[in-house]
This record gives structure tokens, C-alpha cells and sequence, in this order.
């Protein structure tokens, strides 16, 4: 089976159906995760200076005052509040842009099915037919509900976290790069086979709905 190539021109064709008609819930998207990425790591980032600053010098102490604790551990909440109600934002958003979206789609299938000829009904079964209404566009919401936000949180997160990481240790970020290097070269090992069995499962399943 030939290696499967990565296809940026179809990520750009499903971006412009989204700008075209939801940009604004685009940007407002993009906000969210980017607050998101920057409350976690900002609270985790914390835990050192909560364990440092305020923890470890009441240990021993026979009247440990615990307002610098109780203070430091409500700015973690805030942040990890912040984090989940920006992800919850996200998420029904996204709902509504891919469901919009994928309708738009199918609408437009069903215009360009209209202009077909009779040649083209006589020579593909309606299973086949209907598995790109179905089948196909619930692989295209998938990637606009999950997998693009995924990605962008992902770049944001590996950004902010090499500039803590140069900020904390350059020494240790040099070594997790070259570890980062050599997980990578793995990972798209692994990958190009994953992205072959996926196509073979997706022509089983239009061989499954063409007898139907």
C-alpha cells in the first residue's frame, strides 16, 4: 500500500469554511486555549514556589501560621478555575463550529450531487453514496472538534513550557531536547503504520455500508 502524505491543502479548504462562517467564535477559541495553556502551566509552575515559600519553612515550627498557605493554595484554584471554565468555553464552541461546519458540507454535497449524472448513481452504490455523508464527515467533525484545538493547544503549551525550561535550566533543556529528538524519530515510526491501518479501516467500512 502506498505511504499516506500529509495534506495541507485539505486542512486549509476546512480552515476557510470555518473563517468564512464562524470567525468570531474562531478568535474567541483561540483566546480560551491560550488562557487555558498559560493558567495550567502557570499553576504548576506555582506548586514550587508554594512548596518552597510557604510550606517547607513551617515545617518544625511550633506555631505555624498557615494564612501564606491558605493564600497561595486560593491562586492556585483561581488559576485551575480559570483553566476549566476556558476549556469548557472552548469545548461547546467548538461543538457549534463543527457541527455548523459539516453542515455547510453536506449542504454542498447535496447541491453537487444533483448536478451528477445518472452515470455516476449507475456506478457506485448507495452505501458508497451515503458513506460520504456519514462515515466521512464524522471523521471531518472529529478533526474540527478535537484534533485541530489539540494542535494548537499543543504548540501554545510546548512554547510557554521551552521558555520556562530555558528560564529554570539550560543544561536540562538540552537534554530534553536531544530525548525529545529521539521520541519524535519513534513516534513517526509508529505513526506512518497507524495512518496506514486507518486508511484500510475506512475502505472496510465503505466496503461494509456499499453492500447496504
Amino acid at each position: 500500500m502506498e505511504k499516506p502524505k500529509f495534506d495541507l491543502t485539505t486542512i486549509k479548504r476546512i480552515f476557510m469554511y470555518i473563517k468564512n462562517d464562524y470567525k468570531k467564535e474562531l478568535i474567541l477559541v483561540i483566546t480560551c486555549l491560550i488562557i487555558n495553556t498559560i493558567a495550567n502551566i502557570a499553576a504548576s509552575l506555582y506548586l514550587e514556589t508554594l512548596i518552597d515559600k510557604y510550606i517547607t519553612p513551617l515545617i518544625g515550627v511550633t506555631n505555624p501560621e498557615y494564612i501564606g498557605v491558605i493564600k497561595a493554595i486560593g491562586i492556585m484554584s483561581i488559576l485551575y478555575i480559570i483553566g476549566i471554565i476556558t476549556i469548557h468555553i472552548c469545548t461547546r464552541v467548538m461543538v457549534k463550529i463543527s457541527e455548523g461546519t459539516l453542515k455547510n458540507i453536506r449542504d454542498e454535497m447535496f447541491i453537487k450531487m444533483q448536478s451528477l449524472p445518472i452515470k455516476y448513481f449507475d456506478t457506485h452504490t448507495h452505501g458508497d453514496i451515503m458513506s460520504r455523508y456519514t462515515n466521512d464527515t464524522d471523521t471531518l467533525s472529529q478533526l474540527i472538534s478535537q484534533s485541530m484545538p489539540q494542535m494548537f493547544s499543543s504548540a501554545v503549551t510546548i512554547i510557554t513550557v521551552f521558555i520556562a525550561m530555558l528560564i529554570a535550566s539550560i543544561h536540562l533543556t538540552v537534554v530534553v531536547i536531544i530525548s525529545l529528538v529521539i521520541m519524535l524519530y519513534i513516534t513517526k515510526k509508529i505513526g506512518g503504520n497507524s495512518a496506514k491501518y486507518f486508511i484500510k479501516q475506512q475502505e472496510e467500512v465503505g466496503k461494509v455500508n456499499r453492500l447496504y
